[in-house]
């Protein structure tokens, strides 16, 4: 049993550009009401990391969804809440690493908190819980029962 190529774009698109969206909202929420849309703008619309970021966790989630062995429906947002984070702390490193920052680690760890406080992660781990179960799955030719045909 495995999903399909299909499910499996759908499903990394749904969570990747949902979570990030979410994000992106609520730190507007936060940069209107502190009066400073700037910041907002060159993190979330100018800033060409955060286009890294959605293809790499685009293809590492439909990669995960589609090559991984059949899981019980609770260990989907384990597997791949933690692929999600890996990718954003990957994606937020190398950027600040790109940047010439002394601490990139730091600050890819300082980006996983913004995104747990913007409610991106929350928000990515709901999502995948509620596509995970809209998956759609096909059977292998060595899983068909040669007695059934």
């Amino acid at each position: 049993m495995t999903v399909t190529w299909r499910s499996a774009a759908s499903y990394a698109l749904t969570v990747t550009i949902g979570s990030w969206l979410t994000g992106a909202a609520v730190n507007l929420f936060w940069s209107a009401w502190a009066g400073n849309l700037g910041s907002w703008t060159s993190f979330w619309i100018k800033n060409p990391w955060q286009l890294v970021f959605a293809a790499a966790a685009v293809l590492t989630l439909t990669l995960i969804r589609r090559l991984t062995d059949p899981m019980p429906l609770w260990r989907v947002p384990l597997v791949d809440g933690g692929a999600y984070l890996g990718v954003l702390l990957l994606c937020a490193g190398v950027a600040s690493w790109a940047s010439g920052s002394d601490a990139p680690v730091d600050e890819a760890f300082f980006m996983a908190s913004l995104a747990l406080l913007s409610l991106q992660l929350p928000s990515a781990w709901l999502l995948i819980f509620y596509r995970a179960r809209r998956l759609d799955i096909v059977l292998t030719r060595n899983e068909i029962d040669p007695k059934a045909a």
